[in-house]
C-alpha cells in the first residue's frame, strides 16, 4: 500500500482497487506542494476508458493546484478547464465525468472542497467520527461533478475550512465504500457509515491497517464498485501528545 509522509503534517496510506468492474475508473494522487499537502480522490461516473480518463485527469491536476495554492476549490476549478477541454475534442458518446473530493492540509488546518458524492470524514482524537462532506451530490443528477456546476445557486465546489487540532486522521474515499449499506443508508452514506468508521478506523489503529480493513469492507460490498480510500494521519503538533 503507498504511503507518503510530509514531516510535521501527516502520513498517507492510500490505495484503490478494481473489484469486480471492468474499468479501474478511481483515481488517487497525493502531492506535498509547496503550500499543503494535497490529497484528491476521483470517481469516474461509468465503467469504462473515459470515465476513468476524467478520474485521472481530475485527480492529477486538483491535487497538484490545491498543493501550491492551499485550496481545494481552486484545484477543482483547474480540474474543470483541463476536463471541459478533453471532453470538447472527444467524439459524442466518449465524454467524461467524475466526482471529486479534494483535501489540502497544513499544519493544523484543512481546506476540502467536493462535488459529488465522494464522501470524507474526520476521526476525532476522542474516537468520535464527524462528517465533512455534507451535502453529497449524485454526480449525474444535481448536476454536481467536476465538468458541470450547479446552476441555481452557484455552490460549486462544495467547500469547508477547518481547525484539525481536534482530528487524529481524516478519511476520503469513493462511494464504493459505501456499497455494503442497505439501500435505506446510502440515501444518507455520511452518517450510515459512522458505526464502522468508529469500530474500523479508531484513533490508536495504524493507518495502513484501517486502509486495509476499509478496503477489505469494500470487498464485500453489493455490486462490486471501484473503491479508493486515502487514510491521512495527522501528525500531532509540537507539545500536543503523540
Amino acid at each position: 500500500m503507498p504511503l507518503m509522509y510530509v514531516p510535521g503534517v501527516a502520513r498517507v496510506f492510500y490505495d484503490s482497487i478494481q473489484n469486480g468492474r471492468d474499468t479501474q475508473a478511481d483515481y488517487v494522487a497525493v502531492v506535498d506542494g509547496s503550500w499543503a499537502l494535497a490529497v484528491a480522490v476521483c470517481d469516474g461516473a461509468d465503467d469504462d476508458s473515459d470515465a476513468a480518463d476524467a478520474a485521472q485527469i481530475s485527480a492529477q491536476i486538483a491535487a497538484a493546484v490545491a498543493g501550491s495554492t492551499n485550496s481545494g476549490a481552486e484545484g477543482l476549478h483547474a480540474a474543470r478547464t483541463y476536463l471541459q477541454q478533453r471532453n470538447e475534442g472527444a467524439p459524442p458518446g466518449q465524454e467524461g465525468i467524475t466526482t471529486a473530493v479534494v483535501a489540502s492540509i497544513t499544519c493544523g488546518g484543512l481546506d476540502l472542497a467536493w462535488v459529488g458524492d465522494s464522501p470524507a470524514w474526520a476521526v476525532q482524537l476522542d474516537g468520535k467520527v464527524v462528517p465533512l462532506t455534507t451535502p453529497s451530490c449524485h454526480p449525474c443528477m444535481t448536476p454536481c461533478n467536476v465538468e458541470e456546476s450547479h446552476e441555481a445557486d452557484g455552490g460549486w465546489p462544495h467547500h469547508l475550512y477547518t481547525y484539525t487540532d481536534d482530528y487524529a486522521r481524516i478519511i476520503l474515499a469513493s462511494d464504493g465504500l459505501t456499497a455494503h449499506l442497505p439501500l435505506a443508508g446510502r440515501l444518507d452514506h455520511m452518517n450510515a457509515m459512522l458505526d464502522d468508521l468508529t469500530q474500523l478506523a479508531a484513533p490508536d489503529l495504524d493507518g495502513e491497517y484501517v486502509a486495509a480493513e476499509l478496503l477489505g469492507l469494500a470487498k464485500r460490498g453489493r455490486g462490486h464498485d471501484n473503491t479508493t480510500v486515502a487514510v491521512i494521519d495527522l501528525v500531532p503538533h509540537e507539545g500536543e501528545p503523540a
